[in-house]
This record gives structure tokens, C-alpha cells and sequence, in this order.
């Protein structure tokens, strides 16, 4: 028999010996996979404490780009109070509105109490009703933020940071105004026969339970209980005091236990530092009580003064607020 020869990689392979099979030839040798797994391992095992060194003075010795400014970056400043938790959206009903569109809304009176009406669910009366549009006027809020870079630490997100939260504490000074003002001057109309006012005054000097029933009570009688609360950290800590009379003992449990006082018999607990002291307000649901459209929520601009050396920016945002329905609205005073 004639011997055969195979030709690999452009080589002439070893022919066969008679009787046998011809060696296998292959492109790689298993040690050249396992040269290359070696190669891996060394690339990502530990550094020795030789090799640590000298990486260390490396980096060192970049003043601009190197450890230094890395660790200045990481650097977190002692946090000296909670982020501030903002009560509109959980108020009022939170409507994104399109840009170009005319905000208005449907109302209708029955004795100066007001409702928002859907224009595709309208029925026909015998009773006439006044009907209303309400136009919304929008306002801007913004704050300029300067001086970002003297601390050793994240100053712009930490600016950026308090400025949300200062923008929400002014969404809630504002919602506190329309809420105090719609419920004076409805309780101030001469159509307002069901209850003399809105205003509970709690004697005792600090808030009890009877206080929110008598609240509560007088918005029964508009068809319309309050489901909602504003207070006060200084005031909200009175229900701590509350004896196992008034509470029961899971609620005392729980708040020996550690947590916190979110709700309370029909009511929902928000608590904010912008409502006032001694003064609570109740609301209704949102959808009983009022909007707030919003054109464009918080937005960020960069607002660079290079001339100055500044580094800054506005924020801003393009909301409105409406009290639609003073039915719900009581508030307590401490007096």
C-alpha cells in the first residue's frame, strides 16, 4: 500500500504507519489554552504589597487628576437633619397639563359649594345649578444656586439636593395659604348655613382625639368627611401622649415599638415642618378637594457665569394650585 501524506498548516505531516491511523493534527496546542488561562489569572490576581506601593505613589503623585481628587469627590458631609418629604401631590390631585392648552376647569355651585364636573359625564337637571370655568394662572418658582466648590464634597449634588427640597417646602407654603383662605371665606358666606365655621379650638393645649371627631364632624355635615392631616412635628408628637383609653393597646404597642404614627382612626397623618405650629388642617381625598396642574415639572438649567469663575443653576418649575371644593377643609388651634 502507498503511504499518504497530509499537508497542515503548510506543512507536510508524518505519514501514517501501515496499519494505523494518522496523527491528529490541530491548529492549537492544549498548551497554548493553557497559557493563555495562566496569562488571565496573572492579569487579575491580587497585587503584591511591593506592586501596591509603587501604584500608590503613581497615582500620588497626579495632583490634578490622581488619588487626591478622587478622595475629595468621595468625601460625604455629617447629615444634620431628614430630608424634607413634600405634601402637595398627596393633597391635590396632580394633573400634568400640555404646553399650549388652555387650564381650565368645571365647576358647579350648590349653595357656594363647589365640584369638579367632567364634561363627558353631564346630566340633565331639574334643579338649575351655576356652573363655572376656572382659569388656572401658572407661577415660577426658582433658585439660583452659586459658590458650589469651596467644600470637600459633592458640593453640586448636595446643592442641587437642597434646592429640591426648598422648592417643595415653597409648593406646600403656598398650598397652606389657598387651604387657609378657601376655608375662611367659605365659612364667611352668607350661603353657609350648616355650621358657623371650620375651626376647632382645642383648650387643653395640646391635640386630643375629640378634637378630630369635632373636626371631622363638621364636614359630616357637608356630606363630605375629612380624610387627610396636617400637622406639625411639634404637634404630631401629642399622640404619643394619648393614654390606653383613647388609643388601645395595638396602638400603644406599635409605637412602643418603634414605629411610626402614619395613620390614625379614618385619618391619613402628613406631617411637614412649613404647616404651623398649633394648627391642623384636615382635608378631604384629593379628588374632593383640588388640582395641581403642572406645565413642567423641576427642571434644571445650567446658568454658567465663566467670567466670574461661577458654576451655577437655575431651577425651576411651572405649577398652579386650585381649592375647588371647601367643603372638607377644617382646621384645629391649640390654644
Amino acid at each position: 500500500m502507498t503511504e499518504l501524506a497530509t499537508v497542515a498548516n503548510g506543512q507536510l505531516a508524518p505519514a501514517a504507519p501501515l496499519g494505523g491511523l494518522r496523527p491528529r493534527v490541530a491548529s492549537r496546542k492544549s498548551d497554548d489554552y493553557v497559557a493563555q488561562i495562566e496569562a488571565r489569572r496573572a492579569r487579575s490576581a491580587p497585587l503584591t504589597r511591593e506592586a501596591k506601593v509603587r501604584k500608590m505613589a503613581l497615582i500620588l503623585s497626579d495632583e490634578l487628576h490622581g488619588f487626591r481628587r478622587l478622595g475629595v469627590g468621595m468625601v460625604g458631609p455629617i447629615q444634620l437633619k431628614l430630608r424634607y418629604q413634600g405634601i402637595v401631590r398627596n393633597v391635590l390631585v396632580e394633573d400634568p397639563v400640555t404646553p399650549g392648552t388652555p387650564v381650565e376647569y368645571d365647576v358647579w355651585d350648590d349653595l357656594g359649594q363647589a365640584y369638579i364636573l367632567s364634561g363627558t359625564e353631564g346630566e340633565v337637571r331639574v334643579t338649575p345649578f351655576e356652573g363655572k370655568r376656572i382659569p388656572v394662572r401658572f407661577f415660577r418658582i426658582a433658585i439660583r444656586k452659586e459658590d458650589l466648590f469651596y467644600l470637600r464634597i459633592n458640593a453640586v449634588e448636595q446643592a442641587q439636593d437642597e434646592t429640591k427640597q426648598a422648592i417643595l417646602k415653597q409648593e406646600d407654603a403656598r398650598l397652606l395659604v389657598i387651604l387657609q383662605a378657601a376655608v375662611t371665606d367659605y365659612a364667611t358666606r352668607p350661603d353657609h348655613v350648616v355650621t358657623p365655621n371650620h375651626n376647632i379650638t382645642e383648650a387643653s393645649g395640646y391635640l386630643t382625639p375629640g378634637s378630630l371627631y369635632s373636626a371631622v364632624a363638621m364636614t359630616d355635615l357637608h356630606e363630605l368627611p375629612s380624610a387627610r392631616l396636617m400637622i406639625n412635628p411639634f404637634d404630631f408628637r401629642d399622640m404619643y401622649r394619648w393614654d390606653i383609653n383613647q388609643t388601645g393597646w395595638a396602638f400603644k404597642d406599635r409605637v412602643v415599638a418603634g414605629e411610626t404614627i402614619t395613620s390614625f382612626g379614618e385619618f391619613q397623618i402628613q406631617r411637614s415642618i412649613i404647616v404651623p405650629q398649633a394648627k391642623i388642617f384636615l382635608t378631604p381625598e384629593p379628588n374632593f378637594l383640588g388640582v395641581f396642574p403642572v406645565l413642567y415639572s423641576l427642571d434644571v438649567e445650567e446658568n454658567h457665569m465663566v467670567e466670574a469663575f461661577w458654576k451655577g443653576w437655575v431651577f425651576d418649575e411651572m405649577v398652579a394650585m386650585s381649592i375647588l371644593n371647601p367643603r372638607g377643609i377644617a382646621t384645629i388651634t391649640k390654644s
